[in-house]
């Protein structure tokens, strides 16, 4: 029975309405913001740690009238929010606590006027009978604190930095909540991709709530299912055909067997000359159909998932085991082998039948076209993530067309390969036993040996080291 594996909807709302949502809250938060910082100025101000902004002009309008008046004004007074410069009548500097170049500039700007504005500074003249006082000050509010004054001389600009700090902290903090949002919604999204991309079908869609977004899960959803059948169908159809190839071997070896025997049993009987090659043709013919419907039984077995199992195996003995095997078909074209083994890890985790045959269909193709005499390689070494076994050969090589398709079922490139029982089977299975380990099956050509490569690799991690 089919499990269902769809999750309940949730209700779902508009993205724009998600994005309206965020900007309220960044709207409210500017504004309570802005009000945070006009209630936090104004409770300074009313409690004196801030002066208003006229509160500067306040006190030299007082020295002005007292220096008017021909009295002595107090100068250095420590809360005091402006500076002064003291002239003869003449313009001759006595005392000041601006600098002598700030002094000199404030008598030209004020020579023939009382008062003057020079960005950023107020500037006011007093004069009694001996001397000329120019005082400068701020139309600003500040600190009433003198070492305030002195660090932070303008505090209305200083609470604007505050505001803008605070602005931009706000805006990092919710662009990020935005972020982290949207990325939640969009992992139901990224999570069916993935399930897809490797074909897991056997998933449960997770939506996000968000109508655009669940609109396009649903349509995965759709192709989800509708990949899924066509998959079943596909597997179905594929095992069906594993069973009739199969079914149709056997059948066909019943009656081929009886055509053999019989013909075995013809050839001990009085025959011409002429009947006898007859009969040799027809026992010929028989072993050679013999031998290829054993070949479609056993890809229609190497097809088969259940023939997969895969453990820890000692990975020595295994390479020893490849190498006599090689070596003894080496001996009928006086083959020198040469087995190179690198850096090899004690286990490896695979299906060693499999990998057997595999590596054998690989050598026997190369003792096939080598040439007698020549030298054949097999090297078995760890590479980064991976374990390689990689056979070479003295022989012509792989044809353009042969890189291409050697891997296919039934590819025979060179005809004389039909001859000696291959019938375009070994690299198939050789591919086959390659994607159930998840690994690859590469075929090139040397350009050290000058003939064939093929490389078989299998994925494998290094176990982690404990500390």
């Amino acid at each position: 029975m089919e499990m269902s594996f769809r999750r309940k909807r949730q209700k779902t709302i508009k993205l724009r309405t998600l994005f309206l949502k965020y900007l309220a809250v960044f709207c409210a938060g500017t504004i309570g913001l802005v009000l945070a910082i006009v209630l936090i100025f104004s409770g300074l101000m009313t409690i004196g740690a801030i002066l208003p902004a006229n509160y500067a002009e306040q006190q030299v309008m007082q020295i002005r009238e007292e220096i008017q008046a021909g009295q002595q004004p107090e100068l250095d007074d420590p809360h005091a929010l402006f500076r002064y410069a003291k002239y003869t009548l003449d313009g001759r500097l006595l005392e000041h606590n601006l600098s002598s170049e700030q002094a000199a500039a404030a008598w030209n700007l004020l020579e023939d006027r009382e008062f003057i504005y020079r960005y950023p500074y107020n500037y006011a003249k007093a004069v009694n009978d001996q001397d000329v006082y120019i005082l400068r000050y701020s139309l600003s509010a500040q600190f009433n604190h003198p070492g305030m004054q002195r660090v932070l001389p303008n505090a209305e600009i200083c609470f604007i930095v505050i505001f803008c700090i605070a602005f931009l902290i706000g805006v990092g903090l919710l662009a990020s909540s935005f972020g982290r949002k949207l990325t939640l919604k969009l992992s139901g999204l990224q999570e069916a991709a993935k399930h897809i991309q490797k074909q897991d079908l056997a998933f449960a869609i997770r939506y996000s709530g968000i109508a655009e977004i669940d609109q396009v899960l649903q349509s995965m959803d759709q192709m989800r299912n509708a990949l899924r059948n066509s998959l079943e169908r596909q597997w179905k159809l594929e095992r069906s055909r594993r069973q009739q190839v199969s079914a149709l071997a056997h059948d066909v070896k019943t009656p081929l067997t009886i055509v053999r025997g019989n013909a075995d049993l013809l050839a001990e009987t009085d025959l011409t000359a002429e009947q006898e090659e007859y009969v040799r043709y027809i026992a010929e013919s028989a072993g050679k159909m013999e031998d290829y419907i054993n070949r479609l039984i056993e890809i229609t077995k190497a097809e088969h998932a259940a023939s997969y199992q895969p453990v820890h195996f000692t990975i020595c003995p295994f390479i020893q085991k490849i190498e006599d095997q090689m070596n003894a078909l080496a001996v009928t074209k006086s083959l020198a082998c040469n087995v190179i083994t690198c850096g090899l890890p004690d286990t490896v985790y695979g299906d060693p039948g499999l990998l057997e045959r595999a590596l054998m269909n690989v050598i026997a193709n190369a003792v096939d076209h080598s040439p007698y005499g020549g030298k054949l390689t097999f090297i078995a070494e760890q590479i980064p993530g991976s374990i390689r076994f990689c056979i070479r050969d003295e022989g012509p090589g792989f044809s353009p067309e042969a890189l291409r398709l050697a891997a296919e079922p039934f590819y025979m490139g060179d005809a004389s390969r039909g001859a000696s029982g291959h019938y375009g089977m070994g690299l198939y299975i050789t591919q086959f036993v390659a994607d159930l380990h998840g690994g690859k099956l590469l075929i090139a050509n040397s350009e050290a040996a000058g003939g064939g490569e093929v490389s078989l690799t299998l994925p494998y991690e290094e176990p982690a080291h404990e500390t």
